[in-house]
Formats: structure tokens, sequence, C-alpha cells
């Protein structure tokens, strides 16, 4: 007579229990996933916003220690020459002098730009970040535009050659003043900047 083998009796139990193991372990692992993606973007953001910042705090300086004192000085010059050719018609004042205050260093923004060109700003604060963009944008599309015309001016001065030397002096005047009113501006756009609580909470080493 055949022997008959005798089937163990299927434990759905310990199944359901296994797979719902795997299924869970499965789910943790997708979801550490996300966390290490979303916590990689984070700190990719932070290092692009910082960067910013640290831009912006060079420009900043910039424009206090090195752009002001210039316009400054350059501002007392044209002025004396207009004193001096009123009372009288010569000057000591030469229009060479002005080329040697011109501007060597320019504002900074290439941090601004390889952020956005790196993805990274769609995860960042939006209103600091289309504060930070209002401001670069000014600085590159109209202050830009006066610098590059006050250093125009002063390399190319045959420009004023056949005008009288007191206009000479006053047409200068005129665009020195506009420089300053324009610096002045951004300068405040900078100082808002700065004075933003989500700006000052961007903790950089």
């Amino acid at each position: 007579m055949p022997l008959t083998r005798k089937h163990s009796p299927i434990k759905w139990r310990a199944i359901f229990a296994e797979s719902i193991f795997i299924g869970a372990s499965i789910l943790f692992a997708f979801a550490l996933q996300d966390w290490d993606e979303d916590k990689d973007i984070e700190q990719r953001t932070m290092i692009a916003l910082c960067n910013v910042k640290s831009e912006l705090t060079f420009n900043k300086v910039l424009l206090k220690n090195d752009f002001i004192p210039r316009q400054q000085g350059m501002l007392s010059l044209a002025e004396s020459a207009i004193v001096e050719l009123q009372a009288q018609s010569e000057t000591k004042t030469q229009l060479s002098q002005f080329q040697e205050m011109l501007l060597s260093e320019p504002l900074r923004y290439s941090a601004w730009t390889l952020a956005g060109e790196s993805g990274y700003l769609v995860y960042a604060n939006f209103e600091l970040a289309t504060e930070i963009g209002a401001l670069i944008d000014y600085q590159e599309d109209s202050y830009k535009m006066i610098v590059q015309r006050m250093n125009n001016t002063i390399i190319d001065l045959k420009i004023l050659e056949d005008k009288p030397p007191l206009k000479r002096f006053v047409v200068l005047t005129e665009m020195i003043n506009e420089w300053i009113i324009q610096t002045k501006y951004l300068e405040n756009k900078y100082d808002d900047l700065f004075q933003r609580k989500d700006f000052i909470a961007l903790t950089c080493e």
C-alpha cells in the first residue's frame, strides 16, 4: 500500500504578518529616502542663500567704503572747480583728476545667478527670494547703467573739450549728483533687506 505524504497546513497568519512587515519595510525605506532627499535639498538651498547673503554683504560694504567716498571726492573736486571758475577764469582742477577716481571694483551678483541656475531658489522663502531678486534687478538693470555712463563720461573727456571750462564741471557735477541719488536709493534697498527677519535668520558659518 503506497505511503501518502501529509501536507503541513499553510500558516496564513505568519505569511500575512511577514507580508505586512515587508510592505512596511518598503514604505519606511521610501519615506527615509524622501526624508534624505528633502534634507539634502534644504541644506543645498541654505548653502545657495548663504552664498547670496555673503555676496550681498560684500556689495553693501563696497557701497559704503568705496563707492560713496569716491562720489564725495568727485563732487568736492567738481564743486571746487566751479567756485574757482565763477570767481575767476581759471581753475587748478584738471579733468584728468577724475580719471584717477574711477571705480575699479563692480558690485557682484554671480552667487544669485548661480543660485537661480541651480534650481534651489524654488525651495527658498518666496518673499525673501522676491526681495533679493528685486534688489539685484535694480542693481543690474538701472544702477549699473548710471555707473557706466559716469565712467564713460570721465574716460572719454573729449566729450567735454568743446564746452567752456565752467560748463564742463557743471555737467560733471550733475552726473555725479545723479549717481549719488541712485546710490543712496540702492543703499536703502540693501538696508531694508538686511533688516528683514528672514534674511537675518539665514545663519551662515
